[in-house]
């Protein structure tokens, strides 16, 4: 076993409190790259970034998903917006580190021929300008892209194996291009609070939990289960001449305004960074999902009006935040790996399997943090993980490297529901949401050593 880890730095620290108890409780076997260990003396512009978007081209057979439950997916019928793999590159001195967010619902290990090899994949299409250890890949979760999760049999077709192919040299493509457009950047962060465009979409009645979707009488309405996430949190790299570079926004909403809509569509991250893209000539924006495992936004399946919509109203919010922007206080460059078992749901083909092994990470750039989790966490677990954290910036990232279903809470599994129904978009069991919450704390707590 390995040695309890101890925190190094002012241990009297309010945020540092919260979860040193978590870090000298159990030894620590994941791993962390350290970039750029020693803080050197301020630096105006310590790092060098750059950042491209690629189209994934999406052949109209290579299907959406239609229903989970029946394991559908069809065909599209046409293609409203392309959807695009957005890549920022951040290098300070030999070393870099790559984060992509792609416009899918999800990337499964299991439809890509294993997650390890998709990314080395990805890694030579891109010239191996970066490591496969050091590229971080997210989904956005939009409905309205290819069935990737392997929710449905469509990764087993040849139209589907021959469009991951392409999706590899798509990201591949980004990175060099991000790569190609490096210069020296600053970093700075920012919030604003937003109002009515999350909801929790669980609703606890007398006769259960019942989606916010379906009508129900008032005499049985107790309210939502739990809370939402409305704060859109924006980091910002700025040039020497303080244009943004790229603009990483994180907020927690289910891409579901067009869902089952036959037509390719990024939804509204997609809108969102098309209308910072017009507000903001040069930069690159990337949209990285928050743990909407259970929060929807207000309105579902309507169309591409209510997606324009939400994603202008979220460019405001963002821009709120990019007018009070707080500068970086370090200049390191860290990226942290760690490897998590969690108890999987008893299934009768998975008997011999009680564990499912995942993994998290997280990176640091200059005291911000951004913490990237698999599959589709409940927002308990990110605000959680905020709240403990060390840093005054953190981001929590879902839907990152393998897709492995929803991550309930406790508490979720003990009021049923959707999304605690044995299938496919759920292999786990209760006690996963602790697992989850504290390794991801002690992943933090190593930046801080």
């Amino acid at each position: 076993m390995a040695t309890p880890e101890r925190l190094s730095g002012n241990h009297d620290h309010p945020h540092r409190r919260r979860f040193l108890g978590l870090l000298c409780s159990a030894g620590v076997t994941g791993t962390l790259a350290s970039l750029a260990r020693a803080e050197s003396p301020r630096e105006t512009h310590p790092w060098r970034v750059g950042a491209a978007v690629a189209e994934i081209p999406t052949p109209l057979d290579v299907g959406l998903l239609m229903s989970s439950g029946r394991q559908l997916w069809e065909p599209f019928e046409g293609t409203r917006l392309p959807i695009c793999a957005r890549t920022v590159i951040v290098e300070r001195g030999d070393e870099r580190i790559a984060l992509v967010a792609l416009d899918l619902l999800g990337l499964a290990g299991e439809a890509v021929g294993g997650m390890d090899r998709f990314k080395q994949q990805v890694a030579t299409a891109a010239g191996s300008i970066v490591r496969s250890d050091a590229l971080i890949l997210s989904s956005t979760h939009t409905h309205t892209s290819p069935e990737s999760a392997a929710l449905t049999d469509l990764y087993q077709t040849p139209a589907f194996k021959k469009w991951y192919e392409g999706l590899a040299a798509s990201i591949g493509r980004s990175l060099h291009t991000a790569a190609d457009a490096l210069r020296p950047c600053r970093l700075a962060t920012g919030s604003h609070l937003t109002s009515g465009l999350a909801l929790n979409r669980r609703i606890r009645t007398t006769k259960g939990i019942r989606s916010v979707r379906q009508p129900i009488p008032p005499e049985e309405l107790i309210g939502p289960e739990g809370p939402t996430d409305d704060l859109v949190r924006v980091a910002a790299f700025l040039d020497s001449e303080n244009k943004p570079v790229a603009i990483l926004v994180n907020f927690t909403a289910h891409p579901v305004l067009e869902m089952c809509i036959k037509q390719v569509s990024p939804d509204y991250p997609g809108e969102l960074c098309l209308e910072l893209e017009r507000r903001h000539p040069g930069a690159v924006p990337l949209f990285f999902q928050g743990a909407t495992g259970n929060i929807n936004p207000p309105n579902v399946g309507r169309g591409a009006e209510d997606s324009r919509q939400f994603g202008r109203q979220l460019a405001d919010a963002v821009d709120a935040a990019l007018n009070n922007l707080t500068p970086a206080e370090g200049n390191r460059l860290e990226i942290g790996w760690r490897s998590i078992d969690l108890p999987r749901r008893d299934e009768p083909d998975q008997q011999e399997k009680k564990l499912l092994t995942t993994r998290i990470a997280a990176v640091n750039t200059g005291g911000a943090a951004m913490v990237f989790l698999p599959g589709e966490p409940f927002v308990e677990i990110a605000l959680a993980i905020r709240e403990a954290s060390p840093f005054p910036f953190t981001a929590v990232v879902g839907y990152s490297e393998d897709y492995i279903g929803y991550i309930p809470t406790d508490r979720a599994f003990e009021n049923g529901g959707y999304e605690t129904n044995p299938g496919r978009w759920s292999r786990l069991g209760p006690g996963s949401e602790a697992i989850m919450r504290d390794e991801a704390i002690r992943l933090l707590g190593r930046f801080c050593q």
